[in-house]
């Protein structure tokens, strides 16, 4: 698919290619027995952004970046799998899943607390000089391989093993770490530019200051972010089916394992430490690893057991299961506990001792998962079902490992400290629930449902000594915090008639809890003091409503229009809504000396507003010119993403609950771009980012071939 026919300065178009191939076949000679299938995408993009660097470069892939990034976001996947039935009964199949990805969108690297919302991926303060903003490289490929055997009716295996491996590179652009010398300023920065323009109100003495201007670089310097990281993971696998002969239970139980390497390397201004080249000589360099620096390795492991049983007796469905699983941190982490020098702060180290077990080398830590879904009918066509379970997932590793290594010490002030004693976050659901068919054409569900998340991830402030024994203030993550998400949901499906079906769900939600996220609880710490953290307030990510609504028209070959058959049409419109985003509301104070209406948050309603809402209409119609009984033939597509164009607000000015306009007030902390006011005490970037609305209107069209 594309969305341009002949011109990429359309409207609609942000200068998008979109293919797939698929080929599946069996192996000649082979009676059947061996198949192959591939499927191979590409998705290359300009996005709707008003810029892109002229080239993308990653030092990943040196050579020919053209052909890997031919576009501002570049999306490359390829899935090969062979399947051998051995014999009746016994499959083996082997799948290669690999994946290539070169962008500037930042959030490929933004690491935030537990369910924080992520900030858009435009890297708006580097737009004037996208050249030579970060690129990141995501390379990643999966290697499976499963065999499953069935004994006899009662008896099943399914055994696997698998292979993972991801790389993340972030880059100046594809520039290499560091230069053997430097001989130019690399650190960006915003310096006034011809035509000045000056600033001098009401100044009697007759000085002049010039104009902050928006904030964006443009003195040609690179982006200060070098990073990269790789994730391998080698799991096993096995699990055992029993179907007695009775037929009301059918029981699994399994175990896995993997193994994982972790490789992570952060460096902040690389060139800090190399060789200065001055007046054709080479000063002495320094022993620094950039201004700031995060190097580790480890090698933590994780596993889990499990038993299921599914119960069918006289329309009672069950499903009862218990999972068992384990994790421990690796050597690195536990080197760190045993090691004085490592910057570990006591009371972690006697608590990681007291919740860990020593086994074969490592300290592990264990946590029982149940669940229990349930349904049975009521009535014919009514069913109620009851769901419960606990799940848990592991913290991002940078907040376990950051900082630890002795030798690799980040010395920076505020920088991030690993906590191994770190538990996982548990999520407790329960959920009830009622389906009923009320007629052959119109089916409903209702549902409530509680979620309790304990162990939430926050960040506090802590003080540790350097290695000459200076205190230094670090930043780092503990368990403490607790969210707790309480909703309904409704769905309606709707059959009109032979050719329409509509469908519709909507659900509100209250979320609230101590803190949103690791970022959120220190800054209430820092604007309201611990005390804040004792009472609840609605969290960041809480959108108390939303809805979705569409029809589908799948006309066979009775529609007619004149003599022409509508059989081979089909398409959807669909509208979803939301609320939007939750944000502090600020309050008018008055004008500073120039004039600039100045205000400040109230506090005490942390997140109490809701943005303004979004709201979004698309459609996707086809139509299929089919031949001869395997419905070979090519299908015609035309899609319209947002189809009235509506902008809806993902960075919110907290004055005005929607994203900013030019002329409206803003908070104290953001710059105001208008001339009046934008005098040399002003700050940070003009607030008219294009990411501050969501995409615009896309228009795409497509056609597919089956042989």
């Amino acid at each position: 698919m594309r969305d341009y026919l002949g011109s990429t300065d359309a409207v609609t178009s942000f200068n998008t290619d979109q293919a797939e191939l698929n080929v599946s076949f069996p192996l000649p000679g082979t009676k059947q027995k061996v198949t192959v299938f591939n499927s191979a995408t590409m998705d290359i993009t300009d996005e709707y952004f008003p810029t892109v660097a002229d080239q993308l470069h990653s030092s990943l892939f040196p050579n020919n970046p053209e052909q890997w990034a031919p576009r501002e976001s570049n999306s490359w996947t390829h899935t090969a799998k062979v399947g051998w039935q051995i014999k009746n009964g016994t499959k083996l199949t082997a799948t290669n899943q690999h994946s290539l990805n070169i962008n500037q969108n930042s959030r490929t690297l933004q690491i935030v607390g537990f369910d924080a919302i992520l900030a858009p991926g435009y890297q708006y303060a580097r737009s004037k000089n996208l050249d030579n903003a970060t690129t990141y490289t995501h390379h990643s490929n999966l290697t499976a391989l499963n065999l499953t055997h069935v004994f006899n009716p009662q008896w099943g295996l399914t055994l696997s093993a698998g292979r993972m491996f991801t790389n993340l590179r972030a880059d100046a652009n594809g520039r290499p770490f560091r230069t053997a010398t430097v001989d130019g300023i690399l650190d960006e920065d915003n310096i006034a530019s011809y035509p000045l323009d000056v600033f001098n109100p009401y100044d009697p003495s007759g000085i002049f200051y010039i104009r902050p201007g928006d904030g964006l670089v443009n003195n040609g310097g690179i982006s200060s972010t070098w990073h990269d990281h790789y994730a391998q993971e080698y799991t096993l696998r096995g699990k055992v089916n029993y179907y007695p002969k009775n037929k009301v239970h059918q029981i699994a139980t399994g175990w896995e394992h993997q193994w994982n390497e972790y490789q992570w390397v952060d460096v902040t201004a690389p060139w800090v430490g190399a060789p200065i080249q001055l007046n054709d000589s080479v000063s002495t360099p320094s022993i620094s690893i950039g201004s700031s620096n995060d190097i580790w390795k480890v090698n933590p492991q994780k596993g889990g057991a499990f038993l299921e049983d599914q119960i069918s007796y006289k329309g009672i469905q069950a499903s009862l299961g218990m999972r068992f699983n384990y994790w421990a941190p690796g050597a690195f982490a536990d080197q760190a506990i045993a090691d004085s020098t490592a910057p570990v702060i006591p009371a972690i180290r006697s608590d990681y001792l007291a919740k860990t077990v020593n086994l074969g080398g490592l300290r592990w830590k264990a946590r029982m998962l149940p669940r229990v879904n349930v349904s049975f009918p009521v009535r014919p066509n009514h069913v109620l079902y009851f769901n419960y379970g606990h799940s848990m997932r592991l913290p991002h590793p940078r907040f376990i490992y950051a900082g630890l290594d002795p030798v690799y010490q980040d010395r920076s002030f505020l920088s991030f400290l690993g906590n191994p004693d770190l538990d996982p976050e548990v999520n407790v659901s329960y959920e009830v629930g009622y389906k009923a068919a009320l007629t052959r054409d119109l089916a409903i569900t209702v549902g409530a449902y509680n979620n309790n998340r304990f162990d939430y991830i926050v960040s506090r402030r802590v003080i540790v000594k350097d290695q000459t024994g200076r205190p230094v203030t670090k930043t780092m993550y503990i368990n403490q915090d607790y969210a707790k998400i309480q909703g309904l949901e409704l769905g309606v499906d709707y059959r009109l008639g032979r050719h329409f079906r509509l469908f519709g769900n909507g659900s509100f939600q209250v979320a609230r809890g101590k803190s949103n996220s690791a970022r959120e609880s220190a800054l209430q710490i820092e604007q309201n003091g611990e005390v804040s953290l004792t009472r609840e307030t609605f969290l960041a990510w809480d959108r108390p409503w939303s809805t979705n609504w569409g029809i589908f028209f799948t006309p066979d070959s009775t529609l007619k229009v004149g003599r022409l058959s509508l059989a081979g049409l089909s398409g959807y419109v669909q509208y979803n809504a939301s609320a939007g985003y939750r944000y502090t509301p600020y309050e008018y104070i008055g004008v500073n000396d120039l004039g600039r209406p100045q205000y400040q948050p109230l506090i005490d309603q942390y997140l109490a507003k809701l943005a303004q809402p979004w709201h979004n209409f698309d459609s996707k119609w086809s139509y299929t010119l089919s031949r001869g009984k395997y419905q070979r033939g090519a299908t015609l597509s035309v899609e319209i993403k947002n189809v009235f164009n509506r902008r809806n607000s993902q960075i919110i000015n907290p004055v005005t609950g929607r994203a900013y306009e030019y002329g409206d007030d803003v908070p104290n902390e953001w710059r105001d771009p208008r001339p009046e006011y934008n005098g040399p005490q002003e700050f940070g970037l003009d607030p008219r980012n294009p990411a501050r609305y969501q995409a615009p209107r896309q228009i795409l069209y497509g056609i597919t071939f089956k042989l």
